[in-house]
């Protein structure tokens, strides 16, 4: 009987040691796991942020394309006022001068 006592424990080791090292695969393989999930969360942020960069890039080139018809527009516009304002200032600077004249020439005439 001792033959067989022996072999149990023997067994009974074995069997500790063989749960101890499928605890070990176990938790290597949690740890496995929690490093996937946080690479996928990683690609899924890259992806959004790639998508938000194409995203920002097609609207950054309509935006651009749509510059020289607006900067043409505008520069066009803005001659236009700015040659207003000179008749304007013409205008003015012609009736001044022709008072400052009136008012020194006038009692002299």
């Amino acid at each position: 009987m001792s033959v067989t006592n022996e072999s149990i424990s023997k067994i009974q080791d074995t069997l500790t040691d063989l749960k101890v090292s499928s605890g070990n695969v176990e938790a290597m393989l949690d740890q496995l796991q929690a490093g996937f999930l946080k690479l996928e969360a990683a690609m899924d942020n890259m992806k959004n942020t790639t998508s938000s960069q194409e995203t920002r890039l097609q609207l950054l080139e309509v935006h651009c394309s749509r510059i020289p018809e607006r900067l043409s527009e505008d520069l066009a516009l803005l001659k236009s006022q700015v040659k207003t304002y000179q008749k304007g200032v013409w205008l003015i600077a012609t009736i001044v001068t022709g008072m400052i004249l009136q008012s020194i020439l006038g009692p002299v005439l």
